[in-house]
């Protein structure tokens, strides 16, 4: 637990030391000399907030003129959002189910970065095992159609020692990731980039089997007109799939 507990406050550090160190967008990925000013709307899983958040930032302050409008949620949501007609120039997606959704409006969508559901704790929880889940204890997990909860079961099965059920199923990771840190749970089964991003709050136990943990991020440019018409939307998309952006991920808890 030491190690692990280590490589969350050495995986924070890189993020940060990543992030600061990173050259300016301008001088990456297109000048800030081009004139008028561009929103750019990108919708994003909610595991992605705290990364993207951190990163719309630093494009923003070398590009003064741009603004990044970020939209936060269940990718299942979002690709339904986004079906019905809810404008988007980037969507980046935890699972490709929900980019599936939207294919003829993200026609060219890529593998993104992977991550992985793990069993989250807080860090003075007595709970060392899998099976402690089936004793006295409240836990939590994201609902089955969303992408965290389609890793949970799928993870849950490869386990094969959970017998309880979750007390609740979290709309988001990020709502699951909400009542843990208050307290109002016991555990919860999170993306790790969840108890990564709170290192001195959380712990967390990995599952035996990685593979059945995993969730394959994807991301695209939208093929709307609309996007094709704004010289930013490219540009921006360009820094968030880009090597910079990846890193700073891979530094957050991401895979490749």
């Amino acid at each position: 637990m030491r190690k692990i507990l280590a490589w969350l406050f050495s995986a924070t550090f890189m993020a940060s030391a990543l992030l600061g160190a990173a050259p300016r967008a301008s001088a990456d990925f297109g000048s800030s000399s081009q004139t008028g000013n561009r929103t750019v709307t990108v919708f994003a899983a909610s595991s992605l907030t705290k990364a993207y958040t951190a990163l719309g930032q630093k494009f923003m302050a070398g590009h003064s003129q741009i603004t990044i409008k970020f939209a936060f949620g269940s990718s299942t949501a979002l690709a339904a959002q986004i079906a019905a007609g809810a404008p988007a120039d980037i969507f980046a997606s935890a699972d490709t189910t929900s980019m599936t959704t939207v294919a003829s409006q993200f026609p060219a969508a890529v593998n993104y970065v992977t991550n992985q559901v793990v069993l989250a704790l807080p860090k003075n929880s007595s709970i060392t095992k899998f099976s402690d889940l089936n004793g006295k204890v409240t836990w939590i997990q994201c609902g089955h159609t969303v992408p965290c909860g389609i890793a949970a079961d799928s993870a849950l099965k490869s386990e094969g020692v959970v017998t309880s059920s979750p007390v609740s199923l979290e709309a988001t990771a990020s709502s699951a990731t909400a009542k843990l840190l208050a307290g109002t749970v016991d555990a919860a089964i999170l993306f790790k980039t969840d108890v990564v991003a709170n290192p001195t709050k959380l712990k967390y136990i990995p599952f035996t089997n990685p593979d059945a943990a995993m969730s394959q991020y994807q991301i695209g440019l939208s093929a709307a007109k609309a996007t094709a018409k704004n010289v930013w939307a490219r540009t921006v998309y360009l820094y968030l799939s880009g090597l910079t952006a990846k890193k700073f991920l891979l530094a957050s808890g991401f895979i490749a």
